[in-house]
């Protein structure tokens, strides 16, 4: 899981040439199902070249670089950031307004946590080193962010303690929130049988059938 903000500006690579073709600059995605449509690319320069590429052929986004198969994959068209219903732009969602359903103020978009091979954002990092899992809980609207509860809001690990697996640790949080199974049950020494009484007798073995009849049934 990686963040907008730690990706933007990152130079992406096209496999088959093996050359630089550009920077990660921004992506859009859909608002009600959280899918990543495309990134927009910017080329080398101090007046660059927009471009854009879609999310299933940018598929890695590594450490260093960002892949793509082959440089004809981008469009250099341009790549404006066109307002479109039901979609944002990660980089003009920064800063969007996030409230409680019952209207009271939480705090501001201040980053997005994405998975590149899912093509999904999956959180919001919000100012004051706070984030919140996108789940259905959560309503990512066009100018405002609801949460159905506020509990859904945590307190974001700090890098410089969490070391590189901080992100892990976000991760962990997320499913143990749901974990709700029973703590297991003390082991105890199986109890000894019951002593026989004149009430309830021990059972006595079965008595041999003489020689052509049968036994009892």
């Amino acid at each position: 899981m990686i963040t907008y903000r730690k990706t933007q500006g990152r130079q992406v690579v096209a496999r088959r040439e093996g050359a630089y073709v550009g920077k990660l600059d921004d992506f859009q995605f859909d608002l009600i199902r959280r899918v990543i449509y495309g990134y927009r690319l910017k080329g080398g320069g101090v007046f660059g070249r927009a471009g854009g590429v879609s999310a299933k052929i940018l598929d890695q986004i590594g450490r260093d670089v960002a892949f793509v198969n082959a440089e004809e994959d981008i469009a250099w068209s341009g790549a404006s950031r066109n307002a479109e219903e039901g979609r944002a732009w990660a980089s003009l969602y920064r800063g969007t307004r996030v409230m409680s359903r019952l209207g009271a103020s939480i705090g501001a978009v201040d980053d997005l946590a994405f998975d590149p091979a899912s093509r999904k954002v999956v959180a919001l990092i919000l100012d004051g080193n706070r984030y919140i899992e996108l789940t259905e809980q959560v309503a990512t609207g066009p100018a405002a962010v609801i949460v159905e509860d506020t509990a859904l809001v945590r307190e974001l690990p700090q890098e410089e303690h969490a070391g590189q697996d901080w992100w892990s640790r976000v991760v962990s949080s997320f499913s143990s929130s749901d974990d709700r199974s029973e703590p297991p049950k003390a082991l105890t020494e199986p109890a000894p049988p019951a002593a026989a009484t004149p009430e309830s007798p021990a059972e006595a073995p079965a008595a041999e059938a003489p020689p052509g009849e049968k036994p009892p049934q």
